[in-house]
């Protein structure tokens, strides 16, 4: 692609002329003499013909046959903002379809705004406004997204002309929308340059010392590359596959910048020389066919073996990946289709494209960006006070990775990666999800925290039709996506004011209950929040301005200031050059740090026990640990803390479930999760009802309301509570002594009932 065409728009109509007929032609040749003719001689900051940009955009999209309609739109899509001609003088001369292209193209109109709203909207809500337009219009016509981003990549190719502070802005924004939504239309191509350019402008040296290191690698992997693909391509020819190509497969520089940052800093070890090739063939069964041939021919590597054909990534993008041993060395292979290669740098461009005749725009690709364009009209809100609601919505619900589920009736569904069966049911309708109680994933009943996975089968179960406040604690992990989040908000403020002070109030108790306090002063908790009376306090609880964690917190935190701590969380232990750091796990034992693997925070660590009781801290990988000893049981699990961390206290915490297998084992998961130590331990249980009862110690007042809505959750739990005494009582409560636990029925609770420290 260019970076600039020439005005006199030669360059632009040869390639016109390739695809489109002459008496399609012309009303493009009638665009560009009336654009090149309303933009006059202004000229951009970097001294070209301001005419030049929307002519370049065309070309880009003339590259891919884009349709007249498109071309003509891209030719005039600066015109209502930049000129005297309108929307409706575009319309005249060109038609509806043109008109409402350019439209969907034009900034939010502040001065429209302004008259509805009764006051001037500021930079950032004209450009959420802006966004939220450009959204909500493409999911009618694709060819708005489609002209926006190739819009946005001529101007990051040319931003050079603008001061430093706008580069990164314009960068910061690239990173966030327009990379993300070039992403899901599968242009591979097209993002990866988006990316490359804003990391360019964001952070220099490390776009220039990744290059440094890829070049370096491309130059290493030469010779071996040359060696390795003629030997893939003529072992297919010969077992007679239709191999079209072996070609190389480029690195993804901001990819590998991400898993740098994610690495801590040490991108050396993702460039490990490792070859990476593609292999171009005929069709799909030829596909399967070479991947048989080739692993015939050299070992599999387990494990690293992924079909995107059979099932598609969420930017379109279709291959089989697998990882072999050539003369002992890891090497990658890629196998698409060539249709499959044009699809993974083109994405939803390759509507235009066909090969001898055949569309390369598969149905099932159109099924799934059809998929997206609904759930962003599902998502966008249409209230102008509400924009800067519906543009985070997309951003975080759309363009994050997403996976595939399904209904029961096999109808497909899109969500975010780490989506709830709760997203899911607000997915399908709000309805479902204000009235959903459980789900079945796969047939199996799981929690509505339960993270869906690519292809499950979701069912969901329904009772009432009132939701939960709860839900809207992300710390609880209910909620994913911003949309259910935002039906739920709106549902709450929507309650008649009697109706969210009652609910209020009993929302008040429940969780006071909950915390062993029911006798708790409900004015006292008001004040704390700023209210003068009770009443106040209900309605925000009601209608979710309050979440009542937030409250259970507040009061929690109270009596933890009164309590006397338990003991601190972690031991410290010095380093030989002075450095402090915090061990957990330990208990009261003298701790060192093993000086022949220096451990650091972030390594995963081990203890060993010495003969005189003191703990030696280990990484796990660390050559001075004796699996006998370990085997010996002197060895404990040990991990790293943050200095200044609370001081734990005892609760005990009581748990009436339905009783079923496994509730123990997932209620001991959350524990671990939380890092709790767990002090006591038992259950009884009568004709299938079982009460848990448990001594731990935590660390903080919100990680306990989290425990508690946590282990509420699960499957077949009925009520959580404290039990308000102190740990040296509870004996005599529940009927403990020295350790030992009197239910009869122990073991009932069917993988086990009591769990030591």
């Amino acid at each position: 692609m260019s970076t600039y065409i020439d005005a006199d728009g030669q360059e632009f109509f040869s390639q016109v002329a390739s695809y489109l007929k002459l008496d399609v032609r012309q009303p493009v040749l009638d665009a560009f003499d009336w654009a090149r003719q309303e933009h006059g001689p202004e000229r951009r900051k970097s001294g070209e013909l301001f005419f030049t940009h929307p002519l370049t955009v065309s070309y880009y999209l003339a590259e891919y046959y884009a349709d007249a309609a498109t071309l003509i739109a891209a030719l005039l899509h600066d015109l209502a903002e930049d000129t005297s001609v309108s929307v409706e003088e575009i319309e005249k001369r060109f038609g509806r379809e043109v008109a409402q292209i350019v439209d969907g193209l034009t900034k939010f109109d502040r001065l429209t705004a302004k008259a509805k709203l009764g006051r001037e909207l500021s930079p950032e809500e004209v450009k959420n406004a802006t966004l939220h337009k450009l959204f909500e219009t493409m999911t009618a016509d694709p060819r708005i997204g489609i002209i926006k981003i190739f819009d946005r990549l001529h101007n990051m190719r040319t931003i050079g002309a603008m001061p430093p502070h706008k580069q990164q802005e314009k960068a910061r924004e690239t990173l966030s929308v327009y990379a993300p939504l070039a992403y899901r239309l599968g242009m591979w191509k097209v993002k990866n340059e988006l990316q490359q350019i804003s990391l360019q402008i964001l952070e220099p040296e490390r776009y220039h010392a990744l290059m440094l290191l890829i070049r370096a690698d491309e130059e290493r992997q030469k010779e071996a590359f040359g060696e390795i693909a003629s030997q893939i391509f003529h072992t297919l020819v010969e077992a007679q596959i239709n191999v079209a190509e072996v070609v190389p497969d480029t690195y993804d520089v901001y990819g590998l910048y991400t898993e740098w940052r994610e690495n801590g800093g040490d991108i050396g070890r993702e460039l490990d020389g490792s070859p990476h090739f593609v292999v171009l063939l005929k069709d799909v069964l030829s596909c399967y066919m070479a991947l048989g041939q080739i692993h015939s021919h050299w070992r599999p590597i387990p494990g690293h073996f992924d079909d995107y054909i059979a099932i598609p990534r969420d930017n379109l993008y279709r291959s089989l990946h697998t990882t072999v041993l050539y003369r002992g060395r890891p090497i990658k292979i890629r196998l698409r289709t060539v249709t499959m290669q044009i699809e993974s740098q083109s994405g939803i461009l390759s509507q235009w494209l066909d090969d001898e005749g055949m569309p390369l725009w598969s149905s099932d690709v159109s099924t799934r960006v059809d998929a997206m364009f609904k759930t962003i009209s599902q998502n966008i809100q249409t209230d102008p006070t509400e924009m800067s609601d519906g543009v985070q919505v997309v951003l975080q619900d759309v363009f994050s990775n997403q996976i595939i589920v399904y209904t029961p009736k096999g109808e497909m569904r899109e969500l975010p990666a780490g989506a709830t069966p709760l997203d899911f049911a607000y997915n399908i309708h709000t309805h479902l999800g204000h009235s959903c109680r459980g789900a079945r994933v796969g047939g199996h009943e799981v929690p509505l925290t339960y993270q869906l996975k690519e292809a499950e089968t979701v069912e969901i179960m329904r009772h009432g039709s009132d939701p939960q406040r709860s839900w809207l604690d992300e710390d609880l992990g209910y909620l994913k996506t911003g949309a259910a989040k935002a039906a739920l908000r709106r549902w709450f403020q929507k309650l008649d004011p009697t109706v969210a002070i009652a609910q209020g109030k009993r929302l008040l108790q429940d969780e006071l209950a909950m915390l062993g306090l029911a006798d708790y002063s409900h004015l006292l908790v008001a004040g704390w929040f700023g209210f003068d009376n009770t009443d106040a306090l209900y309605d925000n609880l009601g209608r979710a301005k309050i979440l009542p964690t937030a409250v259970a917190t507040k009061v929690l935190t109270d009596n933890w200031l009164q309590a006397t701590p338990v003991r601190a969380r972690g031991q410290m232990v010095a380093s030989r050059s002075g450095e402090w750091f915090v061990i957990h796990n330990a208990g009261d034992r003298v701790l060192h740090l093993c000086r022949n693997c220096n451990p650091r925070p972030g390594d995963e660590v081990i203890g060993f026990i010495r003969s005189n009781g003191h703990v030696t801290v280990h990484t796990v990988a660390c050559p001075r640990l004796r699996s006998n000893d370990l085997r010996l049981g002197r060895s404990l699990k040990l991990r790293w803390g943050e200095e200044g961390e609370e001081q734990s206290q005892a609760v005990v915490v009581r748990v009436r479930v339905h009783d079923r297998d496994g509730l123990l084992s997932e209620i001991s998961d959350l524990l671990r999760d939380e890092h709790i130590n767990i002090t006591m331990l038992c259950s009884r249980s009568i004709q299938h009802k079982a009460t848990i009862v448990m001594g731990i110690e935590v660390s903080s007042p919100r990680q306990l309301v989290r425990l508690l809505h946590r282990t509420q959750s699960l499957v077949n739990v009925i009520e959580v509570s404290c039990l308000n005494i102190a740990e040296n009582e509870w004996q005599t409560t529940t009927g403990v002594r020295d350790g030992f636990c009197p239910f009869s029925s122990l073991p009932s609770l069917r993988n086990g009932a009591h769990i030591g420290k």
